[in-house]
């Protein structure tokens, strides 16, 4: 979750809430776009989380998950059957499995300490996840019924979050952070090694997606105010920033299945303004339109 890769330093520049937007009392995340493109998951908070579906023109919203305890990180299967997302319901940050069709819920992990930040393989055979077992969050493997549970990173003083697999599942892109550093976006084998640092930059940078294509990364960067969506290139070259406005928030970018548009949310960092937290997507050349904003949820 963000509050783990932004720096003292960058908490007091900015609004505590904006920096922690888990704990906001109201905000629509973002955070996958469907299989089939035509519907986008998201997680709703009020005075908790739940998890909702939108079709991608903003119409027809559907609650899939309504819960007392906060539910949030929804991640759909390949088949888009299923969501997994993170839940608190008993106690601890645990992987669950939604069916769509029987709306049966299944326990994924079942561990003494978080799991969370869940991510199919391309296959639909696996299921990889951020977990903290030691003080330290490593990233993990299992079946896609929880079954087989691997450890692929292994880091002391080092946490990884927000694993996404590409599309032919070779590689996994991931936040990671050293103690004493600001978080950065790195990717990785699906074997856990080969391990290359894709942003290096005195900010925080988190919430990577790649796109389905496997040429392109979005992530999130935190700079002079604003909270930056970003693009680049999988080697780390060509850059751009496609969405900045100082003053705002933006989080959980996540692309779109023909990769033409990236699905994001926006939020003011102070006070409040009419509509907003709201869903947004921008195409390539940083031009935005309005999926949703809160009054839909009125």
């Amino acid at each position: 979750m963000i509050q783990h890769f932004l720096s003292a330093a960058v908490t007091a520049k900015l609004c505590f809430f904006a920096v922690l937007p888990l704990l906001v009392p109201v905000s629509v995340n973002a955070q996958a776009w469907s299989p089939d493109g035509k519907k986008i998951a998201f997680f709703y908070i009020h005075t908790i989380e739940d998890i909702y579906l939108v079709n991608s023109d903003g119409s027809d919203f559907e609650i899939v998950d309504k819960h007392a305890a906060r539910d949030f990180a929804p991640q759909w299967s390949p088949d888009g059957r299923n969501i997994i997302f993170t839940s608190v319901r008993d106690g601890h940050h645990e992987l669950y499995k939604l069916d769509l069709d029987s709306k049966s819920l299944k326990r994924l992990t079942n561990t003494a300490s978080d799991s969370q930040d869940g991510c199919y393989s391309p296959n639909g055979k696996y299921i990889i996840f951020s977990g903290n077992r030691n003080g330290n969050a490593e990233l993990y493997r299992m079946d896609k019924n929880g079954a087989h549970l691997r450890q692929l990173t292994f880091t002391p003083d080092f946490d990884e979050h927000s694993p996404k697999w590409s599309s032919d599942g070779k590689k996994i892109v991931f936040v990671g952070k050293a103690k004493g550093e600001e978080s950065d976006i790195w990717i990785m084998d699906s074997a856990g090694k080969k391990r290359t640092r894709i942003t290096q930059t005195p900010e925080p940078e988190f919430h990577a997606s790649l796109s389905k294509d496997g040429t392109k990364i979005s992530y999130i960067k935190v700079y002079d105010g604003a909270f930056e969506v970003h693009r680049v290139d999988i080697n780390g070259k060509n850059d751009r920033v496609l969405v900045r406005k100082k003053g705002y928030q933006a989080f959980f970018p996540h692309w779109s299945p023909d990769g033409k548009f990236i699905a994001f949310t926006r939020d003011v960092m102070e006070g409040t303004v009419p509509g907003l937290p709201a869903l947004y997507k921008v195409d390539m050349e940083g031009n935005e339109q309005l999926i949703s904003d809160k009054n839909s949820f009125r």
